[in-house]
């Protein structure tokens, strides 16, 4: 993905997801293909914004805390979860921002 998401006003919120993946990378091309055309029909689902190299981060941006809650609890995607724990990340850490205000050009 090559463009700023375009958000509503504020607030809103954002999940962000820090990653170093493990050497150990089969099949996560397909599963991240696969999760990124899910999540655009998610309820609540607002937009992403990725960017990787040895660090991959990937901002997502969500209504409210219940549609993260939905995505988070969705059953394929906690496969995908369980594969990226136990496979493809050497580690993680998401953190869940509300917005309360943004800007730009």
């Amino acid at each position: 993905m090559n463009k700023i998401s375009p958000t509503p006003k504020p607030p809103y919120y954002a999940v962000i997801f820090t990653s170093i993946k493990s050497d150990n990378q089969e099949n996560y091309a397909e599963m991240s293909a696969k999760m990124e055309k899910m999540v655009i029909n998610q309820p609540g689902y607002l937009g992403h914004e990725s960017a990787s190299g040895g660090l991959g981060i990937t901002v997502s941006y969500w209504k409210n805390l219940e549609a993260i809650k939905n995505w988070k609890n969705q059953s394929e995607h906690m496969l995908a979860q369980s594969l990226g724990k136990s496979t493809w990340y050497k580690h993680y850490k998401v953190r869940v921002c509300k917005v309360e205000k943004d800007y730009g050009i």
